[in-house]
């Protein structure tokens, strides 16, 4: 099996191109309307509750990943099912990211292209880039991460150059009270993207400095969140919270409304950059862990890899156009469905699970004397 080495700045634009990833296609916290910055500070909170979660199981056992410690705590045969339940999760969930990407480009750009060609070609980049492996994903990343990022502040500095965001429009403050806020931040909000964190406890032994997991990973996601409360914030600014609770992709609602003196415009290639370069390392690294987990499992040597990639890259193309027959059913069961029966269970209730384990099993050990 193939070590692979990353840096600490390398997790760090790995955390946050995740964290941002389909969250900015699709909106967060919109539910709750004009509060929806509200409803992602307080997610925001319960997923650095989450990391600090991952990180104690990662600090249990700091040169394993999760499908390997869970055979540990769990027992052989039990571990076992548990771990393909996950390496199937993240399988799944680099699927559901494919498919936002694959409804994206054909509902606002290539709408005469089907479905499958353009996520056959998202597929064929993913595999690519891990047959090279997570080092080289690392290293890209690193250059998308400064991309990303000016075409960022570029959408700010337009919107705020022709005037769009409206202050009123995000007043009045709980206009409805915290019952609408809680809601929209969980568990929503708060699984998705924050819970989704747990993908990388299978990327947390490979950090050539293990001591900053803690650390890079937490300002990677306040830096990402925070990131994400602001964009959404400024999108129901501009859009409105009527508008912006129901548009099906609101940064591209948002950006196609900048008009500067009728020659700044159509600005629709920032937000596609924006959400391609998100989406693309979200499906990377679901996919990553999936595999990873897949070739720990089954014992997968390394020249066998080729086989796993060929059979897994075509599954998840099929498994992202079957998954749902729109758009609609897909929205519903991504935001309906998904978070209480399989967000929840696979991201908190196990997690707690293996932590009150982990506790027996310390309490059980024999001390030295």
């Amino acid at each position: 099996m193939k070590t692979y080495k990353i840096s600490s700045k390398q997790l760090f634009v790995l955390i946050f191109l995740f964290e941002v990833g389909s969250s900015i296609v699709v909106g967060l916290g919109f539910k709750a309307k004009q509060d929806a910055w509200l409803a992602i500070l307080i997610a925001l909170i319960g997923g650095i509750l989450l990391y600090f979660l991952y990180y104690t199981l990662f600090k249990q056992y700091p040169t394993k990943t999760l499908v390997e410690y869970l055979e540990d705590l769990l027992g052989k045969y039990i571990g076992k099912v548990v771990a393909i339940i996950y390496c199937l999760y993240f399988f799944y969930l680099a699927g559901r990211v494919l498919r936002d990407f694959g409804d994206l480009i054909i509902t606002t750009t290539l709408d005469n292209t089907p479905l499958m060609i353009v996520n056959m070609i998202v597929v064929l980049l993913v595999m690519y880039s891990n047959h090279l492996g997570l080092e080289v994903i690392a290293r890209t990343g690193s250059i998308f991460f400064i991309i990303l990022m000016t075409l960022a502040s570029l959408f700010f500095v337009v919107a705020f150059i022709d005037q769009l965001p409206k202050y009123e429009n995000l007043l009045p403050v709980l206009e409805k009270g915290w019952t609408p806020v809680l809601k929209a931040a969980f568990p929503l909000t708060l699984t998705f993207p924050f819970g989704e964190m747990i993908v990388f406890t299978m990327i947390f032994p490979f950090l050539n400095r293990q001591d900053q997991v803690l650390k890079v990973g937490l300002n990677a996601l306040i830096f990402s969140g925070v990131l994400l409360m602001v964009t959404m914030t400024v999108i129901l600014s501009i859009l409105g919270p009527t508008i912006g609770s129901t548009t099906q992709f609101p940064l591209m609602e948002a950006i196609e409304k900048v008009n500067i003196a009728n020659f700044i415009q159509r600005l629709d290639p920032v937000a596609l950059g924006i959400l391609i370069i998100g989406i693309f390392f979200k499906i990377t690294i679901f996919y990553f862990a999936a595999l990873f987990g897949f070739e720990k499992l089954f014992k997968i040597k390394k020249q066998k890899r080729k086989y796993l990639l060929l059979i897994t890259g075509p599954a998840l193309l099929v498994s992202s156009i079957y998954m749902a027959q729109g758009l609609t059913q897909h929205l519903k069961i991504g935001l309906e469905i998904v978070p209480y029966y399989v967000h929840l269970p696979l991201q908190v209730y196990m997690p707690l699970l293996l932590i009150f384990i982990c506790l027996i099993k310390n309490r059980l050990k024999p001390k030295r004397t």
